[in-house]
C-alpha cells in the first residue's frame, strides 16, 4: 500500500511530470510517460486517457489504457459519452469522483466493469486547453481506504500537464495529417504538370513523330538506357525530358551534361566529381553530375564528343552503377538512369576507332531516331502556331494572322536547322511584323529534297562541314571544301577567303582540310 505524500514529495512528482510529459510531442510517448508516472507513485493504479472524437459528436476514443489487472476495452476503441463519468467530467469541466464504486446501483457506466476487476474508487479529470475540453484522464484505485484522497491533489496537477501535452500532440498529429494530404495533392499536381509538359513539349501531327512518341511512352516506364539520335535542332533534349517525366523517376532530378561544351581537361571532374586536393584548384570535395542525378535521370547530350578516356569510365558506370571521384580511392553506388543523344554517325566512329564499340552497344539498348522536320511537314503548321502564340505572349501582343501563302512557304521550306531553326525564324518574323499579319523575312531555304553541295544554304554548309549532320555527307563535304578553295585560289583567311564563303572559322576549316587530306596549295599546308 502506498501512503499519502507530503508537500515536498508532491512537488517532486509534479516536477517529474513536467519533465516527462512536456519534453516530447509524440503522443504515444506522452501517454506511456503519464501512465508510468502515476503507476510509479500511486501503486496498483489503472490509468486511461481519452480524447474527444471530432468527426463523431458525443463520442470519445481511448488513447491509452494502463491496467495492471488487465481486461476491459483496448486503446483505439470508441464509446458514447452519455451516462459515463468521462462524459460528466467533460460536460461540467470539473473532476468527477466515485468513491466507493457501486456496482449494484451504478451512477456511471464504468462502475460495474471496474468493480468486477477489483477496483474500488475512480476519479475522472477533464483535459481542458484554453477553455476547450479535448479529453479526459481516468484514475482508478483498488479499495484501499484513503489512497484516492492522498493522490487527488497531485493527480489533478498532472492532469493539467497532460492536457497541455495532449493538445500539443494532437496538433502535431493534425499537422502530419495535413502534410499527408498536401503530399497527395502535390503528387496529383505533379501528374497534371507531367501531362501539361507532354502536351507542350511535342507537337506531333505527323505519323513519323507520333510513332516516336509512342516509343517514348513504352520505354519511359523501364530503366533501360536510351540513345536519342537525330539531326541538330530536332528536339532531342526535349524528348529526353519527356522520357524522364513519364518515368517512375519523374520526381527526381533531371541533370543535363553537354559533352561537347566541357573542356577535355575538366570533363572527368564534371561527370564524376573530385576530392579535395585531387588537382590544382580542387579546394573542396565536389559532387559530379552522376552524383547530382542520383534517383533521377542523367542526360548525356553530344555523347559522340566524349574523349576516349572518358568513354572508358562511362562504360564502367553503366555496367557497375558505381562512380569513383577523381582523386578518390573508393567508388560508391549511384542510382541513375542514362539517356544519351547524338547527331553523329556513331557506327562510323566505332569503325574509325573514335568511339568505343562496347560503350556504343551499352548506350544503344533502346535507340530512338527523331525524324528531321523536312520528313514530317504535317508538324510545321501546329509547331509554328504554338511558337507564335508563346513568343507573342512574351512580347505582350496578340499572335499575328498567318496567310495561306506564308503557310505554303513555311511548309515547303527545307529547315536544315529543323525545329530550332523554325522557332528562331518565327521569332525574327514576329519582331519584324508590325501589323496584325505575319510577314516572313527572307532567308528561307528553297523547297527541295537532297540538294547537291552546290545548292546548300549557308547554314547547312556550316552544319555539314562541322560534322553535325547524322547522314553520310563526307563525299559531298570534301567536294564542297575543294570547290571553295578552288574559287579562292587556295586562300583561307580574309573576307574573300574560303572560310568566309563557308561561314566557318579559319582554324575550323583548316582542321577539316586536314581531316579530308586536302591541301590549300600544291605542296604546302592549308594556309595563306
Amino acid at each position: 500500500m502506498v501512503g499519502c505524500h507530503g508537500a515536498q514529495v508532491e512537488a517532486k512528482i509534479v516536477e517529474e511530470a513536467i519533465t516527462a510529459v512536456l519534453s516530447t510531442v509524440e503522443l504515444s510517448v506522452v501517454l506511456d510517460r503519464t501512465a508510468g508516472l502515476l503507476r510509479r507513485h500511486f501503486g496498483e493504479t489503472r490509468v486511461a486517457i481519452h480524447k474527444l472524437v471530432g468527426d463523431a459528436k458525443g463520442q470519445a476514443e481511448i488513447l491509452r489504457v494502463d491496467d495492471p489487472r488487465s481486461g476491459g476495452p483496448e486503446a483505439g476503441s470508441r464509446f458514447a459519452l452519455d451516462g459515463t463519468a468521462v462524459g460528466e467530467a467533460i460536460a461540467s469541466g470539473k473532476r468527477v469522483i466515485v468513491d466507493p464504486l457501486a456496482p449494484t446501483s451504478p451512477r456511471y457506466k464504468e462502475e460495474t466493469a471496474l468493480a468486477a476487476r477489483g477496483y474500488g474508487s475512480l476519479v475522472t479529470f477533464p483535459l481542458v486547453f484554453e477553455g476547450v475540453p479535448i479529453g479526459a484522464l481516468e484514475i482508478a484505485h483498488p479499495p484501499q481506504e484513503g489512497l484516492l484522497a492522498c493522490c487527488l491533489r497531485t493527480a489533478e496537477q498532472v492532469a493539467r500537464l497532460a492536457a497541455i501535452a495532449l493538445h500539443n500532440s494532437l496538433m502535431v498529429e493534425e499537422v502530419r495529417r495535413l502534410n499527408r494530404l498536401l503530399d497527395k495533392e502535390n503528387a496529383r499536381l505533379r501528374e497534371e504538370l507531367r501531362e501539361i509538359r507532354r502536351d507542350e513539349r511535342y507537337v506531333a501531327e505527323s505519323p513519323a513523330m507520333k510513332a516516336v512518341l509512342e516509343q517514348v511512352r513504352r520505354v519511359a516506364g523501364s530503366e533501360s538506357t536510351v540513345l536519342v539520335r537525330g539531326e541538330t535542332g530536332t528536339g532531342k533534349e526535349g524528348l529526353a525530358r519527356m522520357i524522364h517525366d513519364f518515368s517512375p523517376r519523374f520526381s527526381g532530378p533531371f541533370v543535363v551534361v553537354n559533352m561537347g561544351a566541357i573542356p577535355e581537361s575538366l570533363i572527368e571532374s564534371e561527370l564524376f566529381g573530385h576530392e579535395k586536393g585531387a588537382f590544382t584548384g580542387a579546394q573542396a570535395r565536389r559532387a559530379g553530375r552522376f552524383e547530382q542525378a542520383h534517383g533521377g535521370t542523367l542526360f548525356l547530350d553530344e555523347i559522340g564528343d566524349a574523349p576516349l578516356a572518358v568513354q572508358v569510365r562511362l562504360l564502367r558506370v553503366l555496367q557497375e552503377r558505381e562512380v569513383q571521384r577523381v582523386g578518390a580511392g573508393e567508388s560508391f553506388k549511384v542510382d541513375v538512369r542514362v539517356v544519351a543523344a547524338t547527331n553523329r554517325p556513331l557506327e562510323k566512329m566505332v569503325g574509325e576507332g573514335r568511339f568505343r564499340e562496347d560503350l556504343f552497344y551499352r548506350l544503344n539498348v533502346f535507340p530512338l531516331v527523331v525524324p528531321p522536320l523536312r520528313e514530317r511537314r504535317e508538324d510545321v503548321r501546329p509547331l509554328a502556331t504554338y511558337f507564335l502564340a508563346r513568343q507573342a505572349a512574351r512580347m505582350h501582343r496578340h499572335p499575328p494572322r498567318v496567310g495561306e501563302e506564308a503557310w505554303r512557304r513555311l511548309e515547303s521550306a527545307r529547315w536544315p536547322g529543323n525545329v530550332r531553326e523554325l522557332e528562331n525564324y518565327l521569332e525574327r518574323a514576329l519582331i519584324l511584323s508590325t501589323g496584325d499579319q505575319l510577314i516572313l523575312p527572307e532567308g528561307l531555304a528553297k523547297p527541295s529534297e537532297g540538294l547537291p553541295p552546290a545548292e546548300m544554304t549557308a547554314q547547312q554548309v556550316t552544319e555539314v562541314a562541322a560534322g553535325n549532320l547524322i547522314r553520310p555527307y563526307d563525299d559531298q563535304v570534301k567536294a564542297l571544301l575543294e570547290r571553295a578553295l578552288a574559287s579562292t585560289e587556295g586562300k583561307i583567311y580574309g573576307p574573300d577567303g574560303a572560310a568566309a564563303i563557308l561561314k566557318l572559322q579559319p582554324t575550323t576549316l583548316q582542321g577539316k582540310l586536314r581531316k579530308y587530306g586536302i591541301q590549300a596549295k600544291k605542296g604546302g599546308p592549308a594556309r595563306d
